[in-house]
């Protein structure tokens, strides 16, 4: 669960670039099953799902894996330092993991992400 402070960060970068946002949100995949996700962005045709996770391998996981079933772009911010596999993993995909360590640094990396 991310703190109050990061999801407010989140959501006022994404809105500072144009989009929608809606928090605490469930995303319906291909398979049928339902995702959750802390904030959902939306600019046009262009829709951005957003998770903000501790450093935690499993959880972090979880949150991969969603990316096989959802057709949209996924943002996982992580607060602290995620496995090296899981950014090798996902620098080829839709998915996006993004580590910071302080809300400057979370502001900075989105604006990179979603630029």
């Amino acid at each position: 669960m991310p703190s109050n402070g990061h999801l407010h960060v989140a959501r006022t970068v994404l809105e500072s670039l144009g989009y929608n946002v809606e928090e605490k949100v469930r995303v319906k995949g291909l398979s049928g099953f339902e995702h959750d996700f802390d904030l959902l962005a939306r600019k046009g045709e262009k829709v951005i799902c957003v998770s903000i996770r501790p450093a935690n391998p499993t959880k972090l996981l979880s949150e991969i894996v969603k990316g096989i079933d959802i057709k949209h772009e996924i943002i996982v911010a992580v607060e602290g330092e995620p496995p090296p596999k899981a950014l090798e993993f996902t620098r080829e995909s839709r998915i996006k993991i993004i580590a910071f360590k302080n809300p400057e640094e979370l502001v900075k990396k989105l604006r990179q992400t979603i630029a």
